[in-house]
């Protein structure tokens, strides 16, 4: 049955009021462009403090003080790190000199091509002392090896699952670490039920009707955040099933043990 994105948007809204935890000490600021991302906000606030800023959806593809379409509340760099969906090259070079002024150390930028040159983003980055990362899909973003934002990337970043395989079906399927946008929670809660033949592909469906924010078209990162949620369900029932063998193979020798003493 083909599952509607209505239907997927509504579903989409619960993940992000799952699970009120003792939050880290760790600040993440926020940077949106109109209302699009404030899903995000809420999952990463399950953990974090988080300060967020809304900069206009429609803004001059070229601009000349850029720095008057970020906060002038000092308030708001009084963070360790930002993520932005600014989705504006002149914006986001302005934000790196403005978050390296306050002491922020590091920067992900989203969206791709529309943040910015990958180059120019890093050099300013290197230029002004500020970690910087950029992705075009939240669901690809690297893990940092920086002891500082470790469990920023223990909870966000390239999905991780955690499956409870019997049958040759899933029974359970927890999320280890989601995608900023929620959507490996909302592909965990489908995969229940299917086989582990059928998971990885409908894994990568759901990601898709979720909805996903990334690129459309025949090279659109939308194909590309399917394949990540693909690939780490595939990952998660290799280990499950591997956990399963060994548990069998376990109670195999365990019977055999007590014939032997009869």
């Amino acid at each position: 049955m083909v599952e509607s994105v209505d239907k997927a948007e509504k579903e989409r809204k619960e993940w992000g009021k799952k699970g009120e935890k003792e939050k880290s000490k760790l600040k993440i600021g926020v940077i949106l462009r109109g209302r699009q991302r404030e899903k995000d906000i809420q999952l990463m606030g399950e953990h974090f403090e988080v300060k967020s800023f809304m900069i206009p959806s429609n803004v001059p593809e070229l601009i000349e003080n850029p720095a008057e379409y970020l906060p002038l509340d000092e308030d708001f760099f009084n963070v360790d790190m930002i993520v932005s969906y600014a989705g504006h090259p002149d914006i986001n070079l302005e934000l790196i000199k403005q978050a390296a002024m306050h002491g922020v150390g590091l920067l992900i930028f989203s969206g791709g091509s529309k943040a910015g040159s990958f180059i120019q983003l890093k050099r300013e980055g290197e230029k002004h002392g500020v970690k910087v990362i950029w992705e075009e899909i939240c669901c690809a973003t690297p893990q940092l090896e920086d002891e500082k934002y470790s469990e920023f990337f223990k909870y966000f970043g390239t999905p991780e699952f955690e499956v409870k395989v019997e049958n040759g079906k899933i029974v359970e399927a927890e999320v280890k670490r989601t995608a900023f946008c929620g959507a490996t929670r909302f592909v965990a809660e489908k995969i229940k039920g299917l086989s582990i033949e059928e998971a990885p592909t409908k894994a990568g469906y759901f990601t898709q009707i979720f909805p996903c924010y990334a690129s459309r078209g025949i090279e659109g990162g939308i194909h590309r955040a399917a394949r990540v949620h693909k690939r780490a369900v595939e990952k998660a029932i290799s280990k499950a099933v591997e956990k399963e063998e060994r548990g069998g193979n376990k109670k195999l020798k365990e019977t055999r043990e007590i014939k032997k003493l009869n």
